[in-house]
Formats: structure tokens, C-alpha cells, sequence
């Protein structure tokens, strides 16, 4: 697709992401470019090259560009401008040519919101649950048969298996079925050994799966056809669990008697069973041609699904349960599927990092790579995966709400309304912001308040231990209830009428969270030898993970100091590991293999835990050697402070 533009001295811009080429004039700018072909990019400082989100990186053509800035030499890194980023509203054509351009999802304001979004990973098409179609030979007086043995011989000769077994319910419809389809029959078989439904006639040979991510916060489904490997449709929801807690260990606390952990299972259940009906209606199937569930999640919500008492995984020596995977009959714990479905879980590694963070592993293959790669899974329990082809690592920690809007005065989750983007100007302190669907600001959601205190730090209006400075020169900073705070959005503006703010509690809960994180990933590092510069790629995943402004994580220093060309976000890995098992039997073969060799490390029996804990509290780090990148950068934004 082409934009067309009626001035003369022509140039283009190619956006590859989005196969369109924009015809421009020299003097313009990239963004301009983005904006003419509706191609939406970041740029909630109106295009001064201040906020530094619109960075986009040059593929091709750069010699047809202005050279970089002062601007961009004080946003962007001394690598990331080796490695072609500019920043989009900065970036003048300067003479005829193509200049070819990639928005990475950071940039993108077309970002997709859905939890159930998640990286897309091949695998070899074979599920559990097939159809086959017969044609019966019906019984004689001379040779007497049950209707079992006439089908079960039909299934030998096709299948060249023998012995299979009937679920009661597909023995009940049997008799029926032959007779209803004059001797022909549609069965469905498990997982080449149970008849688990027979229906008359030719029915089709499309069976349904439903693939379940079970998080501490949101759930999200998938229905997928299981014959063509495709997602058919999506849902998702808040876990109603959040009711009796925001955090594990408050649910784990309130299951502390066989009724409220009956009420804790049983919502959720509920809530699978809504997400179930939901796709299927928009699919227009019955929930009845659903015949297996593939459910991840971490361990505390794996127990609470099937009704387990979870109180012994938040204990010392922290056991789960079980930790292999689990097959079960999904009417067992209350699930609406087809009366004889399943449902699969996948194995536990230990402690709190359940089948989500396999499923992790599985989505990105980072088993599978010659390099240590870092994996972290954001959410309330954050599970963090370090290692290689060679050795993998685990550890989960208690990150808290914060960073999915919980927790926080004005915080909130990542829907209309939300703050999710946030820049103040170093020169006169006033902030930019973006929200989600451009609608008036209602709160700011994790990735919102992450740019807050990012911005704060760089306008010198935090201190290194994440202190407000009460003296600042601006009237957005101010004391009130006895907590100094900065008012990002005066109420005349919000859809509530009160003023939107950031105080230092909501600080000091951006810098627990991002605490736990950094820390939990530096004693991997340290167990595995690995230093910053080894790490090959950065994972992101989880909803925040995938909306996140990487440059904001890094500047309040929520991971190791990598350069962002090695940040990959993943989306919903985990809800891509469960689609992964549904469709193939030999991913959960290999799941069941990785989670054997996914070595745990329980950080509160680290010694060194607490101090890098402690350590981490700081922004970025009590130890500024540890981040050259963000200290730099900063060193650079103090150019610009009024």
C-alpha cells in the first residue's frame, strides 16, 4: 500500500512491520511519515523529541536522513544508535530515496491490549483428541458381536490399534449411535486409547480444544480447532479469585479451611466455564464438541483449580502437591466441556514456578539456545527463567500487584482510560501522557507508572532512593495528607474530577516490585556464572511484559543492563505454551522432559537474596557500576533539566 502526498521532491519510507511506503517530502519527518499512513507511534510529547518513545529503528536508507540529532544523542544510547534507532520525530529526509523503518512494539500505539496475546511457536500437529469416521459391519445370528467389538474391530483395521476402551458416556451412546447412523459412526478417540464420544453417522472431523492460561490476575482462553492447529476464538477475564486477595499468599491464607478453598475453586472454575461458553458461542459450537482443556498456571493456582490445598507450597521446603503432569476427567472438578473431555495440566517444577512458567520455556525454546537467555514473566508472582540449551534455572518472587496497577493510589489495570504512557518535560516538569483508546484519564495502569517514576528520576525530582524532592520547582509537586506527591493529571481533566497522582507510596511500591525482580535475576546470574554481557536475549512476558516501555524498566532497574535490541517481548507466552500441548502430543512429552532438567533455586533460602534485595531498593542500584547504560543516559537527560 502506497500514501500519496501532493508536494514535489519526493522521498519514501518504507515501514516493513506494516508492508506500506509512504511518498514524502525532504525536511519531513519520520513520524510524519507514521502519522500520514495512519501508522500509529508514540509521541505524546507532540513531537520535541523529549519523551524518547517514538524510537523506531532504521533497517535501510539511512544515508537519506538528516545526521542524528543532539536530541537523540541524549535519548537514545551510544549502541542503540550504532544499531540504526533514531527517534522518529527527529529523523528529517534530506534527499530522494527509501528509507525502510521497523516500529518495534514498544513504539506502536496499535499495540494490542489483550492479555491473550502471545509469541507464535510452530509445532508438529498432533493432539490428543482425533475423530475418526467408520463404516460398521452390522452383527449376524452366525456370529454374534457387541456393538463394542463391532467398533472396536473397525477401529483396529483403520488405526492399526487395538484394545481400546469406552468412557461410560460414549458406551451409553453407542447402542443409539449405530443404529441412528444406519451403521455409520463418527467416534472420538483420546489419545489413541479411549472412545470418549460416539455419534451417528458422518459428523465431521473437527474436534475442539481449549487451551487455559490460569493467572493470579487475569485468565485468558483459547479455543482452537485441533485438525488445523488454528486459534478459532479468544476470551479473557479478571481471576475472580482476586476477591479473596490480591496476592498468592493471601489466597493461600484465606484456603486455610476446606470451605473457603472450595469457594476459591470453585470461582475460578466458574470463571474457565464463562471463558469456555464465551468462545464457543462466538464460534457457534456447543461446548459439547470440546473434548480436552490444557490449563497452565503457577503452582498456587494450579492447587486452587483442582481443589488442592495449597498451604504446603508456601512453607518450607515449599512441596507442591505433585509435580508431574496431570490427566483428569474435566467433569471431576466441575468444567462444562463434553461429558468425557480432560484435562491436561502440565508438570510443576517447584515452589511457586508452576506449568506458566514451562509453558514459558516451551513458547520461546530458549532450551533450545546456544546462548543464556533471561525470561521473566511479569504478574503479581514473577517466575524468572535463566540459562541455555546446556542448563536452565528458576526462580519465582513475590513482585506484587504494583506493576499491573494494583496497589498504587490511582493505579488501575490496562483498560480505556488508563495511563499508559507517561514522559515529563525536563524543562518546566510538566507531563505528557497517553491512554488507552485515546479516552480521558480514569488511572494509570503498570506500564503507566513505571514511565512516571522512569521520568521522575530523570528530571531529577526523585533522588536515588526514590525520594520526591518537596522543592521543586513546579506546582505539581506538593504535600498533602502528610506525603509529598506529583499530580499528574488535575482533576478538571480525569473522568473522576480528582486529581490523578503519583505519591512516594506508589514509589516505593515500583521499587519493591522492581526489587524482587532485579534481584531474583542476579542470584541466578550468579549461581549459573553468567554476567550481564553473556545474556544473548531478554524475555519479557505477561500482559506487562508486554506493553512495557523496556527503556523505562531498564532506567529504574528492573533487569540487568542489556541493550534494548536484546529486549524481546513475548506477549502471553505462557497462554502460547498451553496452545502448544493442545495441539501436540510430543510438546508434552518434551515438557515433561524440560521440567526434569529445570533446576529451582527458593530465594528465601538464598543467602545473598536480602542484600541484593536491599541493594536493588535504589534507583537504578544502590551500585551504580552495575547499570553504565541508564547512568549515561541519565548523565545525558540532566542536559536538559531546567
Amino acid at each position: 500500500m502506497t500514501t500519496q502526498s501532493s508536494r514535489t521532491h519526493q522521498a519514501k519510507v518504507y515501514f516493513k512491520k506494516h508492508d506500506v511506503t509512504t511518498i514524502l517530502s525532504e525536511g519531513d519527518t519520520l513520524l510524519e511519515a507514521a502519522n500520514r499512513s495512519e501508522i500509529g507511534i508514540s509521541a505524546i510529547c507532540g513531537g520535541k523529541g523529549l519523551c524518547a518513545k517514538c524510537r523506531v529503528a532504521v533497517l535501510d536508507g539511512e544515508e537519506n536522513l538528516d545526521q542524528v540529532s543532539s536530541i537523540e544523542r541524549i535519548s537514545l544510547s551510544d549502541d542503540d544508535l550504532r544499531r540504526g534507532y533514531r527517534l522518529a520525530c527527529c529523523a528529517r529526509m534530506k534527499r530522494e530515496g527509501t528509507v525502510v523503518v521497523d516500529v518495534p512494539p514498544e513504539s506502536s500505539v496499535e499495540h494490542q491490549r489483550l492479555l491473550v496475546a502471545g509469541v507464535q511457536t510452530s509445532v508438529p500437529l498432533n493432539p490428543a483428541v482425533k475423530k475418526y469416521v467408520f463404516h460398521l459391519t452390522p452383527a449376524t445370528l452366525q456370529h454374534i458381536q457387541s456393538d463394542a467389538e463391532i467398533l472396536q474391530r473397525a477401529a483396529t483395521q483403520e488405526m492399526n490399534r487395538e484394545n481400546l476402551t469406552f468412557s461410560y458416556h460414549a458406551l451409553s451412546e453407542l447402542p443409539p449411535a449405530i443404529r441412528t447412523g444406519n451403521w455409520v459412526v463418527t467416534a472420538t478417540i483420546y489419545a489413541n486409547e479411549e472412545i470418549i464420544r460416539v455419534q451417528p453417522g458422518d459428523c465431521g472431523r473437527v474436534p475442539y480444544g481449549l487451551a487455559v492460561d490460569i493467572g493470579s490476575t487475569k485468565l485468558a482462553a483459547y479455543l482452537m480447532s485441533l485438525n488445523e492447529g488454528k486459534v478459532v476464538a479468544t476470551a479473557s477475564c479478571s481471576n475472580p479469585q482476586i476477591t479473596f486477595g490480591d496476592d498468592i499468599i493471601s489466597r493461600i491464607s484465606y484456603a486455610g479451611n476446606s470451605d473457603n478453598l472450595k469457594k476459591l475453586q470453585g470461582v475460578v472454575v466458574a470463571a474457565v466455564n464463562k471463558l469456555l461458553s464465551e468462545v464457543c458461542r462466538s464460534a457457534t459450537i456447543p461446548t459439547t464438541e470440546v473434548y480436552e482443556i490444557v490449563a497452565v498456571g503457577n503452582t498456587a493456582m494450579h492447587h486452587l483449580f483442582l481443589g488442592i490445598d495449597p498451604k504446603y507450597i508456601a512453607l518450607a521446603p515449599y512441596p507442591p502437591a505433585i509435580r508431574t503432569a496431570i490427566t483428569l476427567r474435566a467433569d471431576e472438578i466441575g468444567l462444562h466441556a463434553n461429558r468425557s473431555a480432560y484435562v491436561y495440566l502440565l508438570p510443576i517444577v517447584a515452589g511457586f514456578v508452576g506449568g506458566d512458567a514451562l509453558a514459558d520455556v516451551l513458547a520461546t525454546k530458549i532450551y533450545e539456545s546456544e546462548k543464556p537467555c533471561l525470561l521473566i514473566d511479569v504478574g503479581t508472582n514473577t517466575e524468572i527463567v535463566l540459562g541455555d540449551r546446556h542448563r536452565l534455572m528458576s526462580c519465582s518472587c513475590a513482585s506484587g500487584p504494583a506493576l499491573e496497577g494494583g496497589c498504587v493510589t490511582h493505579g488501575m489495570r490496562a483498560e480505556t482510560g488508563a495511563i499508559e504512557r507517561v514522559y515529563i518535560n525536563p524543562q518546566d516538569l510538566e507531563p505528557g501522557y497517553q491512554t488507552i483508546g485515546d479516552a480521558a484519564p480514569r488511572g494509570i495502569c503498570g506500564s503507566g507508572i513505571l514511565d512516571v517514576v522512569s521520568s521522575l528520576l530523570q528530571c531529577k525530582l526523585v533522588d536515588q532512593k526514590g525520594k520526591l524532592n518537596p522543592t521543586a520547582q513546579t506546582p505539581r509537586i506538593r504535600t498533602k495528607n502528610n506525603s509529598i506527591e506529583y499530580v499528574l493529571v488535575w482533576g478538571k481533566d480525569s473522568v473522576t474530577r480528582t486529581d490523578i497522582v503519583v505519591n512516594q507510596y506508589d514509589i516505593q511500591q515500583i521499587q519493591l516490585a522492581k526489587a524482587a525482580i532485579y534481584a531474583g535475576a542476579s542470584i541466578l546470574k550468579k549461581h549459573m556464572h553468567i554476567n550481564d554481557s553473556d545474556i544473548a536475549t531478554v524475555y519479557l512476558a505477561g500482559a506487562f511484559g508486554t506493553y512495557v516501555d523496556p527503556q523505562s524498566a531498564l532506567t529504574v532497574g528492573m533487569y540487568p543492563d542489556v541493550t534494548l535490541s536484546r529486549i524481546r517481548f513475548v506477549g502471553n507466552a505462557a497462554g502460547s505454551g498451553a496452545r502448544m500441548a493442545l495441539l501436540s502430543t510430543e510438546i508434552r512429552e518434551k515438557a515433561e522432559q524440560v521440567a526434569k532438567q529445570l533446576e529451582y533455586l527458593e530465594l528465601a533460602a538464598d543467602k545473598g537474596f536480602s542484600d541484593e534485595f536491599m541493594n536493588a531498593l535504589f534507583l537504578p542500584h544502590r551500585d551504580p557500576a552495575r547499570f553504565p547504560t541508564v547512568n549515561q543516559l541519565l548523565e545525558r537527560r540532566n542536559q536538559l533539566v531546567g
